[in-house]
């Protein structure tokens, strides 16, 4: 199977849970090939190891899960219907974070506890400003997304509470949502004012580039050539200040 591989075999997940549960995240992803594969394995309990020879069998639960319309790509041939009858034997239905918005915030302050404790990092809370961006944004990646997002404002994060702008989800419209305040225009970029507490002063510079940079993506729809020529910049600066400021 590869150079260097034992006859044996080398043990893996599916024999790893024999007598257990073996959990298959994202299974819509799986190409045709790995689908037959996987449904043989269903169907009989069988399986030969990683550069093995020998027909294995395990006794194993299997759950899966995927956040794609799984009967859709039955009906357009990118899914096995075989397979799905096989998997689809009980189905539960998670809804989306989008659709359970009382769930967003106990969640955002979950992930902000562990991932503080993780980095070493004495972030408390989430600004008022960055509470309204949590709960105005789509949440297409749901969970995944959000954990993903609290994760990188955590590691980013000056302050002992997490900004819109540590944030930088996008609202619906496609137009960043940090930075913004109940009084501005949705085009305006706003500043938190000066207090007792301080500021992140140079954290500034890179609000107010983030701010452009969206907003030059936003009016050429997404078209970084454009966009580019916005800013008056070539399309490699514009990519490399991108990348930097870590805008998607």
């Amino acid at each position: 199977a590869f150079s260097g591989a034992l006859h044996t075999g080398k043990k893996g997940i599916i024999e790893e849970s024999a007598n257990g549960t073996l959990f298959l995240d994202e299974v819509g992803d799986l190409d045709l090939e790995v689908q037959g594969k996987l449904l043989r394995f269903l169907e009989s309990g069988e399986f030969y190891r990683l550069g093995g020879t020998k027909k294995l069998n395990v006794k194993t639960r299997v759950v899966s899960a995927t956040n794609k319309d799984l009967e859709a790509m039955v009906e357009q041939g990118q899914f096995r219907k075989d397979l799905y009858f096989r998997i689809a034997v009980i189905k539960v239905k998670v809804p989306s974070l989008k659709e359970r918005p009382d769930d967003i915030m106990p969640l955002s302050k979950y992930f902000l506890v562990k991932f503080s404790s993780k980095f070493g990092k004495e972030v408390v809370g989430f600004s008022p400003e960055a509470q309204r961006s949590l709960m105005n944004h789509s949440w297409e990646g749901n969970v995944r997304e959000l954990r993903n997002l609290v994760e990188k404002a955590v590691l980013t994060c000056r302050r002992k509470e997490i900004t819109a702008e540590d944030l930088g989800v996008q609202a619906d419209d496609g137009r960043a949502q940090g930075g913004a305040c109940d009084e501005c225009e949705p085009e305006t970029l706003c500043f938190e004012p000066l207090d007792e507490t301080g500021v992140d002063f140079e954290g500034l510079e890179n609000a107010l580039q983030s701010f452009y940079f969206k907003e030059a993506l936003r009016l050429s729809k997404g078209n970084e050539s454009k966009a580019a020529q916005l800013l008056k910049m070539n399309h490699h600066t514009f990519r490399y200040r991108k990348k930097k400021l870590g805008i998607e």
